[in-house]
């Protein structure tokens, strides 16, 4: 039997059979069909396997006006199969990239609040849900991570999201639903084909299988090898990324990436991306990259902008700039003795007498220090013979970021610059060394 024709219960158990040490499972259930196919049949699959608990979350965006019933509904149906019911509701902010991605993120987030360590959050996507990912991703130029689509299993949340329906088509969960009486509700934002799914659902996938019969399957076969590809690719770039990563850094060298054919530095820059946990750059962002940064000359500026983060070079490496560190607000604070742990709120920074202990700061034993941010033209005493030195040349050599700068604490006593913290010691407040 081919694979995208196999029966929920069926795939269902194959999925579960494959899970070593299966103990925990939470079913996503909308109150719609699939997601009452997907409960129903794993409810009895594992009636008999007391050592696998189930229990089931209902996610509340409240978009509906009628979302209460809906709550009752799933109430109702886990009661009648002895299911724990987890009901959590959501606000939607509707962002930038839509309802659909809005709703999405915050579904997202109830997900990963309420998920035990090691537990696995079964999904109902299905081989039609596979194929409409497909085309929306193919319309938007995306390349084979995009067309990859939905993955059956991946890490989530300190436990696991699961897709066991990914072999199953939307009829053979209708008929499933059918031969054992479910009851569910349909979800009128679903027939709104304003919305991108929605319309290919709709309009697009019955025409392709009008013409071919055999289109989701195809589709979502296509997917799948995506996905193979994309592996190989990984294990590509993981390779990549080791001998670009700056050392000691979570950096890129620019010329490392120079030297890669330019498809593999691109893979290099989204795995980089992606192990950050941000979302990935697109191809215009990544030929921006290529052009303002990485053939840039090495003291240029630029930066290129990916809506939550910022790509910039210093010198000859590549940084990830995200939100509030591309723009750092003036601070300055009062440090008094006996120096306990001093947060600096503006940037997140604690400094502390450790700290300054490892630093060879001397502390004076009385009153306070000022911890103060750079506003320009500072001096610091150094050297023997003691000589004066800008600030800012000391940052420079020590190759600090120029949007880095002005988060570094300078810390006075009296109006005396003590430290460039991390980076310079004035040689009067130095601890002396027991060896000179």
């Amino acid at each position: 039997m081919s694979s995208a024709t196999t029966p929920p219960v069926e795939s269902i158990a194959q999925y579960l059979q494959a899970q070593a040490g299966l103990t925990h499972v939470c079913v996503a259930y909308s109150a719609g069909m699939d997601s009452h196919v997907l409960l129903h049949a794993t409810a009895q699959l594992l009636h008999d396997h007391p050592d696998v608990s189930l229990r089931a979350i209902h996610i509340d965006h409240g978009l509906q006006t009628d979302s209460e019933q809906w709550v009752r509904h799933a109430e109702y149906v886990c009661d009648g199969l002895n299911v724990p019911l987890v009901v959590r509701r959501v606000e939607v902010s509707l962002g930038t990239d839509g309802p659909e991605a809005s709703a999405r993120l915050a579904r997202y987030a109830a997900f990963a609040d309420a998920l035990h360590t090691g537990e696995q959050l079964m999904l109902a996507q299905h081989a039609d849900d596979q194929a409409e990912t497909f085309l929306m991703q193919a319309l938007r130029g995306s390349g084979p991570d995009g067309l990859s689509s939905i993955p059956r299993k991946r890490t989530f949340a300190g436990g696991y999201m699961a897709r066991p329906l990914l072999a199953c088509t939307q009829q053979s969960i209708a008929d499933y639903a059918q031969l054992n009486g479910l009851a569910w509700i349909d979800d009128p934002s679903n027939n709104d084909t304003r919305f991108d799914r929605n319309f290919i659902r709709r309009e697009v996938l019955p025409l392709l299988r009008n013409r071919w019969p055999a289109a989701t399957q195809t589709l979502s076969r296509s997917a799948m090898r995506s996905a193979a590809a994309v592996q190989t690719l990984n294990d590509v770039a993981l390779e990549d990324l080791s001998l670009v990563r700056v050392k000691d850094s979570s950096e890129l060298s620019i010329s490392g990436l120079n030297a890669l054919p330019r498809e593999r530095c691109y893979n290099v820059v989204r795995l980089w991306v992606r192990q950050a946990g941000l979302r990935m750059p697109r191809l215009q962002d990544l030929r921006q990259l290529v052009t303002d940064l990485l053939l840039s000359r090495e003291d240029a500026l630029g930066i290129v902008n990916v809506r939550d983060y910022e790509f910039r070079r210093h010198r000859d490496e590549l940084y990830l700039v995200v939100g509030a560190t591309a723009a750092n607000e003036a601070f300055e604070h009062q440090w008094a003795a006996p120096y306990d742990d001093l947060l600096i709120a503006e940037t997140g920074q604690i400094l502390s007498k450790a700290g300054c202990d490892a630093q060879g700061i001397k502390l004076p034993s009385q009153g306070s220090l000022t911890v103060r941010s750079r506003t320009g033209g500072e001096l610091i005493k150094l050297g023997e013979p003691a000589f004066h030195k800008a600030v800012k040349k000391v940052l420079q050599e020590a190759a600090v970021p120029p949007w880095q700068r002005d988060a570094i604490p300078l810390l006075y006593n009296d109006g005396r610059l003590v430290a460039v913290w991390n980076i310079a010691v004035a040689i009067d407040f130095r601890v002396a060394s027991e060896f000179a």
